[in-house]
């Protein structure tokens, strides 16, 4: 029973060997996977260092169009409302004229109108009155 007992611990004496070569193995490839990915990041952050202040330039100006963009909307809307202003202004002055002239001129008008039939009565009624007599 102890050469058995002592071969099941030679077994598990080269299994805990075995397993421990294989750790220190395993161990060896991830410190180098580990030394490739801390090499990755910083290069990573090194490349990231000018992307990320190009994108803070790149915001800065965009706030600053987008500002300049507000300013223009705000002078385009108020020389919109003057323009909508000035042709009411027109519409109002073209109403107030049309009024002003056209209620005179009808009334001349009528007046000429009335003359001119006043004549064509008097001549039409002079010369009928002379081919009576005939």
């Amino acid at each position: 029973m102890e050469t058995i007992l002592t071969i099941a611990l030679i077994i598990v004496a080269l299994a805990l060997s075995f397993l421990a070569v294989y750790l220190v193995v395993v161990l060896s490839k991830l410190r180098d996977v580990l030394g490739t990915v801390e090499i990755n990041i910083k290069e990573v952050g090194a490349r990231a260092v000018p992307v990320l202040s190009n994108l803070e330039v790149i915001t800065s100006r965009l706030r600053a169009i987008m500002e300049n963009i507000d300013e223009q909307l705000v002078t385009l809307q108020a020389s919109v409302q003057t323009i909508k202003d000035v042709a009411d202004n027109v519409a109002s002055f073209e109403k107030r004229i049309q009024g002003a002239i056209e209620n005179p001129i009808m009334e001349v008008l009528n007046t000429i109108g009335g003359i001119i039939r006043g004549f064509t009565s008097f001549f039409s009624r002079s010369h009928g009155s002379t081919r009576d007599v005939d």
